[in-house]
């Protein structure tokens, strides 16, 4: 049966907001729990995503059903476990996870790279690569388009076209109709990446820590939209804005800092979701890797975040009929 799947682009234009956390989370909850298929697209030339994503899903000893309760094992343990018992299986974990990527993954050019790669030879006609020449599987109901470190150099090319690719495989390989969502990161700068993933975006979701130096990401974040819109005539909507990595507990401090955020003139018009993800050292420091579904408190947040979600989409949707 054919899906109508949508497009959703995870994206600040501030670096270290938890932006690629949020991203897989909700897109292996979706998988998983949701009983969808995803598409994660990793357009961050960092290609975090990629190596987390790998990481779960393509490591020797991954157990996909183990949910860590953190909030009971100290991370302290966890790394003497580590050290004590468990470091050769750690170091072959990594091993065979880094040699997926490179065997698998990068020997057979199956990363987004292929996209941007400019056209050399003008006297033939582009042709986009075929989904499957690109696509790997992670699990059921999960697949990844990888990043690649040679964004860097694809996005010194001042060639336009370029930014239409990402959509234009999306829609010549007909990926709405074989998944339900497809999820992309967002690298955190003004790039032809940005504006290929909004272009090819119906939503997008802004990651946001409460600090004080917020507010630049959201500014720069809107006036590129507002451009992209208004030059395209794209029909692109923001779901909101989700708070990630907060203390439990915030502090008088923290409340002034996030009060004076929301008071500014560019956040106005942007829904604030309810859910946040908070701080779970066990993501960044932990045994099990960097996946938030991983974890149990982390997991309690990307459900009740990925459920807001989306019922947001099926409330915009229904609006516009």
């Amino acid at each position: 049966m054919d899906k109508n799947g949508l497009v959703i682009s995870f994206i600040n234009m501030k670096g270290g907001v938890g932006k690629t956390t949020l991203s897989i989370g909700i897109a292996d909850y979706l998988a998983k729990l949701e009983d969808s298929r995803v598409l994660v697209i990793d357009i961050d030339p960092q290609f975090n995503a990629t190596h987390s994503l790998i990481d779960a899903y393509k490591k020797k000893s991954v157990i996909d059903d183990t949910i860590i309760d953190d909030e009971t094992v100290d991370i302290r343990t966890t790394l003497e476990e580590v050290i004590q018992g468990n470091t050769e299986d750690k170091d072959e974990d990594e091993e065979v996870s880094n040699n997926f990527y490179t065997l698998e993954v990068l020997n057979k050019n199956k990363t987004i790279f292929q996209l941007f790669k400019p056209q050399l030879d003008m006297s033939k006609r582009y042709e986009l690569p075929k989904a499957e020449d690109l696509i790997i599987n992670l699990k059921d109901g999960l697949d990844l388009l990888s990043g690649d470190l040679n964004l860097v150099l694809a996005n010194k090319n001042s060639d336009f076209s370029l930014v239409k690719r990402l959509k234009n495989f999306i829609s010549e390989n007909s990926l709405r109709k074989e998944y339900d969502y497809i999820i992309i990161d967002c690298p955190p700068t003004l790039t032809i990446y940005t504006d290929s993933a909004l272009l090819a975006s119906d939503f997008y979701i802004i990651p946001n820590r409460i600090d004080r130096y917020s507010i630049i990401g959201i500014d720069s974040l809107q006036t590129a939209v507002g451009n992209l819109i208004s030059s395209e005539g794209i029909d692109l909507k923001c779901l909101g804005i989700v708070y990630t990595m907060v203390n439990k507990n915030m502090n008088a401090k923290q409340l002034r800092i996030k009060t004076d955020f929301e008071s500014k003139k560019s956040v106005n018009d942007i829904d604030i979701f309810d859910s946040v993800s908070h701080i779970v050292n066990h993501i960044q420091y932990g045994y099990s890797g960097t996946l938030p579904t991983k974890y149990k408190s982390s997991l309690e947040d990307i459900e009740s975040i990925s459920q807001e979600m989306l019922n947001k989409i099926a409330f915009t949707l229904e609006s516009v009929k």
